[in-house]
């Protein structure tokens, strides 16, 4: 039987290991990222006010759309009767947005790649202000791509990531009954994973399962 060491956030990470349960897998949950919130700093609050301008708005996670609509809300900003389209990383992001009214256009593969694929970005014929509701230092290939396209993308860092104090014993159980797969859902994942791998004992799985081609170069680069 697969033991399977599930990484992503303890917010997000139930559906994914009840399933695998379900599945007959052994499953160890190893959070690799911890969120926490930026301040409503006046800096915040005048970025946000561009959204009034924005011809669309990316969220990238159920959280950015919770801080992001509740800075809103302090701001007397009504989302609903915004112009901006909506575009959600994920099914699960998007679903957030419709419980708050508002609709939203989602890619067909969840990741920066399938974003800019979409037709809003494909088929622009004039350059857009697109604001991005992310973590500090996330999407930094979709930021990239449209700067170079002569797009105007703002972003807004609505909170940060950091290893979770509780990963560091979790990592070290670990070595005890080294797993055959890992699961890793993003580069910053992957750092923190190796970071520890420094500190204590390189874990090394048969299988690495990753979210996206991205992902999947920044580890064969790192290995």
């Amino acid at each position: 039987m697969l033991h399977i060491v599930n990484t992503r956030p303890a917010d997000r990470a139930d559906a994914l290991t009840h399933a695998l349960t379900q599945a007959g897998y052994t499953v160890s949950c190893l959070p690799l990222l911890e969120l926490v919130a930026a301040p409503l700093t006046n800096t915040l609050q005048r970025q946000l006010m561009h959204i009034k301008q924005a011809d669309i708005v990316v969220v990238v996670s159920p959280t950015a759309v919770a801080l992001g609509l509740s800075y809103l809300q302090q701001l007397n900003i009504d989302p609903v009767n915004l112009r901006c389209q909506w575009v959600a990383v994920g099914q699960g992001t998007a679903e957030v947005l419709l419980r708050a009214g508002i609709k939203s256009i989602i890619p067909r593969i969840e990741t920066s790649e399938g974003m800019l694929d979409l037709e809003v970005f494909q088929h622009a014929t004039r350059s857009l202000h697109v604001m991005f509701w992310r973590g500090h230092g996330g999407r930094q290939l979709m930021l990239q791509t449209l700067q170079s396209q002569q797009h105007q993308p703002i972003s807004i860092n609505l909170y940060s990531r950091q290893l979770p104090s509780q990963s560091k014993l979790a990592y070290q159980q670990l070595l005890n009954q080294p797993p055959d797969v890992v699961l890793i859902s993003s580069g910053a994942s992957w750092q923190y994973w190796l970071e520890l791998g420094q500190q204590y004992q390189p874990i090394v799985p048969t299988y690495i399962l990753v979210l996206g081609e991205r992902v999947h170069q920044l580890i064969q680069s790192s290995l």
